[in-house]
């Protein structure tokens, strides 16, 4: 803990017979003055106050513990990837030594800890006790011991009281207020979309989501037994009128009471079915409730003086500043240079086969997207001030106009490599699902040209933090629109191999989806990328085509469309046994599919130098 927070410390706890009250602020217990039979219904009499800074200092060295082992883990695979990319560009067609494994413990932790699902395969598939009841999905086996520990910590930390002592019931409110104050602060940073512990650790904000949700749920446990472990002592030593008086007369009291009702709120309303039936209108209101909570129990703490208000200062502070972060980019990129231009956002809508829209955003200001990326959408004719995550499927380029650019590619010439080209275009594939998504391609189907343009703003760009420069063998699974996913890792790994700047000698796309119409998705983009010099040598596409309406043809040698469900494991296999030096296998799609991704690969991270990497969007 740092001076500051150690300094508002008070003194160690009073013994049982000694009555003891805070400091009278803001008028504080000046019109509710209980009798000495209520000596341990406030004040610190009988709070452990040594055992609260205590043991919520072990929680945040354990938080610290925990980030700083990531952190040398993340540098670790870091360093590893960065010299075999230097070592394959020099060698592409020598890249035997990285293809195989050269420890052991590494690819049995990958395979059992980091890449396991908690029980058999189910990770990512929709968790659900009925056909009408989505219970979301479960946590990562890694991900589940973490949280094991965490709420398994807290609970000790709670119950680590001086029962030898009279008024047990004033530490328990005492620890479990502190607890669920300290708690607060990561349940906050890890709902942010900028928070930088995602770019410090590369861990992806669906696992801080996850982190988000459960250190909510402890807090709030926690801030329900502070409460209840104070009224429990009031009834105890007093009457119904105490409470009610406590509740009515003293501001402290009333707003930590405001506190507890939101946040027992936030508990119920973010169960797992109703979120999911209603995330835009669950978000809404989270956001608003959470307003009220955080007002609450500042002034809960200003009012008693007490030590955990810098802590909530750190946390409104945190808030405030990731909010203006994300609203001055969106300005930013929304609006030119010159501030008298008449220059407005659109985004344009466009309806596709199968149900879905392809978005295209024109910016202001050019982005640089990295592969894996993506971005929130906002479009207030349709959904007011709501956003909208999905994958950025491509970003068109802006290249300068002149001689010294053009000419040698005419001449058909290779240009030398140069730094990331930017965009002033970004488009997605959207697939209708409920509100929002279905809102937009409703509309843009009865218009008559099926499209539209509408004002709208773009957020991001978020993700991306997986590179896939260093493997020479890329198996890439798309679902549906997860294809969006995929397609920037094309063209890099393409133009890359040809250029020399990756060390890419083998790609596979495997892209399911419902009938052939679909292919008009993405068909502008993957013209462009089977265009690109040396694509035939290293590219092999395989479409399966669930329900095909017609015969299915091949394309070319290097494009099949092959009618039912791929084999997995059969695939992953093939590739395995032709693979050139690491391989990534990638995966964006739905739940289940996702997941018999996994189990296919999960028994094969021990053969060689595999990294099974996953995309979702879970909440």
């Amino acid at each position: 803990m740092s001076a500051y927070l150690h300094s508002r410390r008070v003194d160690p706890v009073a013994s049982s017979t000694e009555h003891r009250t805070l400091q009278p602020r803001a008028g504080i217990l000046d019109s509710w003055l209980p009798g000495h039979n209520l000596n341990y219904t406030h004040g610190l009499t009988g709070v452990d106050q040594t055992g609260n800074y205590r043991w919520s200092e072990a929680l945040a060295i354990c938080f610290l513990i925990l980030s700083l082992g990531t952190l040398a883990l993340r540098i670790w695979g870091m360093g590893l990837r960065h010299w075999r990319h230097l070592a394959g560009m020099q060698a592409p067609h020598q890249q035997t030594f990285w293809a195989i494994n050269h420890t052991t413990w590494w690819p049995w932790m990958n395979r059992h800890l980091f890449a396991a699902p908690l029980w058999k395969k189910k990770h990512n598939k929709g968790f659900q006790l009925s056909s009408a009841i989505d219970n979301g999905t479960l946590p990562g086996r890694w991900n589940f011991i973490l949280l094991f520990v965490y709420g398994m910590s807290n609970l000790a930390y709670c119950l680590c009281l001086p029962y030898h002592e009279k008024g047990v019931a004033a530490a328990l409110r005492g620890r479990t207020g502190t607890l669920a104050a300290l708690n607060l602060v990561p349940t906050v940073l890890f709902a942010l979309r900028n928070n930088p512990l995602i770019y410090i650790l590369q861990v992806s904000y669906d696992d801080f989501n996850l982190f988000h949700r459960w250190a909510a749920r402890i807090t709030i446990i926690e801030a329900i037994v502070h409460t209840g472990s104070w009224a429990g002592t009031v009834l105890k030593d007093g009457t119904i009128k105490d409470l009610e008086n406590a509740l009515r007369v003293e501001a402290s009291y009333t707003w930590g009471m405001v506190a507890t009702v939101c946040f027992t709120f936030i508990f119920l309303q973010a169960w797992s079915p109703i979120r999911h039936a209603f995330y835009e209108t669950f978000l809404n209101i989270h956001r608003l409730v959470v307003v009220f909570s955080i007002v609450g129990l500042w002034y809960h703490l200003e009012k008693h003086g007490l030590p955990q208000l810098p802590w909530l200062k750190i946390i409104i502070a945190m808030w405030s500043l990731e909010w203006a972060w994300r609203v001055g980019r969106i300005l930013y990129f929304a609006r030119p240079f010159k501030l008298n231009t008449s220059y407005s956002p659109k985004i344009k809508v466009e309806a596709m086969p199968g149900e879905a829209c392809r978005v295209t955003v024109d910016l202001a200001r050019p982005w640089q997207p990295t592969p894996g990326c993506h971005a929130h959408i906002y479009m207030p004719a349709l959904a007011l001030w709501s956003s909208h995550p999905f994958s950025i499927a491509w970003a068109h380029e802006t290249q300068p106009f002149s001689k010294e650019a053009t000419l040698p590619t005419l001449e058909g010439e290779v240009l030398a490599p140069s730094a990331p080209a930017k965009s002033k275009q970004i488009s997605f594939i959207c697939r209708a699902r409920n509100g929002f998504t279905r809102k937009m391609y409703e509309r843009a189907s009865q218009a008559e040209d099926l499209s539209f343009t509408t004002p709208g703003f773009i957020e991001g760009p978020y993700g991306g933090n997986h590179s896939l420069d260093s493997y020479g063998t890329a198996v890439l699974f798309a679902g549906g629109v997860g294809i969006t996913h995929q397609v920037m890792y094309l063209k890099r790994l393409i133009q890359g191999a040809h250029d020399g700047t990756t060390c890419t000698r083998r790609i596979l796309l495997v892209w399911t989806i419902p009938e052939s119409d679909c292919l008009e998705w993405v068909r502008p983009w993957m013209d462009q990328v089977l265009r690109l010099p040396g694509r035939k040598n290293i590219l092999r596409i395989m479409l399966f085509i669930s329900r095909p309406k017609r015969k299915l043809e091949h394309l070319s040698d290097s494009v099949k469309m092959i009618p039912g469900r791929p084999n997995i494991a059969s695939l992953i296999d093939e590739e395995i046994r032709h693979r050139q030096g690491a391989m990534a296998v990638t995966v964006c799609a739905s739940g289940g599919f996702a997941d018999d991704v996994r189990a296919a690969v999960r028994p094969r991270l021990e053969d060689g130098a595999i990294d099974f990497i996953e995309e979702a969007f879970t909440y």
